[in-house]
């Protein structure tokens, strides 16, 4: 599945499809859910490739228990008279497994309403809040194709900083302030300007962080990376403590190495290796026919605009660094991920359909929020959802107000509003075909090893 130290190790990864129970040391009665890799196991090729992504899709599936490190003593939870409980359904922990936020259609997917999460809380412990004033609301979002969709965001990065440097470099020969355009893959970014000492004015940055990082892991651009949203999610949720970020006991519920650095980089390659969501077309041919007629309505009225229907990845090879080691293990996301996985061009490259420009965009009053996470321009700025698998991944929008895809594309305001606004005009016909359109974007699994995301650890 992975290079290790140059090596190709995806022979016999497609014989396991979960962790063993060999792996878990045998004991009566109650104990931890979850074993342990080391990252050393993954440097020194002790593990098969198979037994790393399994383990990481047992970390995904898999309940965690207190015995694993689940909870956390510094916000114990309480109920409505009070009773500590450890469980708090507003600011966490709130879950204990990933699969209760991540499993519609299959375990790596969205979530229903019921799922939904609430970062940025700041009010006192206490789940029955009489006030809903100060939160932020989130709908799950899926990871399928997380693997391709970081790779864009990196080579994306690297664009980004290419110019910054580059400005730089004229500002310094010229010694007078230089500004340049900021564009990756096509998408601008406003523009950048460089001064004679070496620092930048970022003032006019249009729709990514002022460090001009891309991060396409959460709807505000909270996360840039599979790892880190592993890291931030299992605190979160579980109160489970990375040692990477936390150290050996964070939370002082004395169990030691909740997460070890070797768990989180099998749990961040095996959601890099989760199928990519891919365009079902129905077997109808006036349904077809619909379909193809959608998309070139959705293109005609802006909607692609914003929805960037394909981006290239130049080099389709996700990279795993992890933090103490100069080892990076390595997965070809065109020829060792899961089915359906992307394809290669015959220049190494491979095309990625993602229908998303991976920028900030405000998008209007009507979906506001009340609290402003992370450095975007204001709370009304969010990422462009990714609409491949949008079929599958309903309810819609960042908080999952829209039951329908009708919806959601009239809630669109902002920088969309003349978008939502042409599609309102279209007449019944073309709406529909614009929706027949993307009701064919699906997340599908045609390979065994995911068929049954849960199934019990041995079976």
């Amino acid at each position: 599945m992975f290079l290790l130290n140059r090596r190709s190790l995806s022979k016999g990864f497609v014989t396991a499809a979960v962790l063993s129970t060999s792996s878990l040391a045998f004991a009566i009665g109650e104990g931890p859910n979850h074993s342990h890799i080391e990252q050393a196991q993954i440097d020194n090729g002790s593990l098969k490739s198979a037994e790393i992504i399994a383990h990481g899709q047992a970390m995904f599936t898999t309940d965690f228990n207190r015995f694993d490190g689940h909870g956390d003593p510094g916000r114990p939870g309480v109920n409505g008279v009070g009773v500590a409980t450890g469980f708090n359904r507003i600011s966490g922990t709130d879950s204990v497994a990933c699969t209760a936020c991540h499993s519609k259609p299959f375990a790596g997917g969205a979530s229903d309403n019921a799922a939904n999460i609430f970062p940025g809380f700041n009010r006192p412990d206490n789940i029955d809040s009489p006030s809903f004033a100060g939160l932020n609301v989130k709908n799950s979002q899926s990871v399928f194709g997380g693997g391709a969709k970081q790779r864009v965001a990196e080579e994306m990065n690297a664009e980004l900083a290419a110019i910054a440097a580059e400005a730089i470099a004229f500002a310094a020969d010229a010694q007078a302030p230089v500004t340049l355009p900021l564009e990756a893959k096509g998408i601008s970014f406003g523009e950048i300007t460089a001064l004679p000492n070496g620092t930048l004015d970022t003032s006019a940055i249009e729709g990514v962080s002022q460090d001009l990082i891309i991060r396409p892991f959460n709807v505000v651009g909270a996360e840039p990376n599979l790892r880190s949203f592993v890291v931030g999610a299992m605190e979160q949720h579980f109160g489970i403590q990375a040692e990477e970020r936390f150290g050996i006991d964070g939370d002082g519920d004395g169990v030691e190495r909740e997460l070890t650095v070797g768990d989180v980089t099998a749990t961040a390659i095996f959601q890099a290796a989760l199928p990519i969501p891919t365009q079902v077309l129905p077997k109808e041919k006036a349904a077809r026919r619909a379909v193809f007629a959608g998309e070139k309505t959705f293109s005609q009225i802006g909607c692609a605009s914003c929805h960037t229907p394909e981006m290239t990845i130049e080099n389709p090879v996700f990279q795993q660094p992890a933090p103490g080691t100069d080892f990076v293990a390595t997965l070809d996301l065109t020829r060792e991920s899961f089915f359906p996985r992307l394809n290669r061009n015959r220049d190494g490259s491979a095309t990625v359909k993602i229908f998303s420009d991976l920028k900030r965009h405000d998008m209007g009053e009507a979906l506001e929020e009340p609290l402003l996470q992370v450095d975007r321009a204001s709370t009304r700025h969010f990422v462009t959802s990714a609409l491949w698998g949008v079929a599958s991944t309903g309810p819609w929008l960042h908080d999952g107000r829209a039951t329908t895809l009708t919806d959601a594309i009239l809630l669109h305001g902002g920088e969309a509003q003349a978008a939502s606004a042409a599609f309102e005009a279209l007449d019944a016909e073309e709406q529909a075909e614009v929706i027949e359109f993307l009701k064919s974007l699906q997340i599908v699994i045609r390979d065994p090893r995911l068929l049954i995301p849960n199934l019990p650890l041995g079976q």
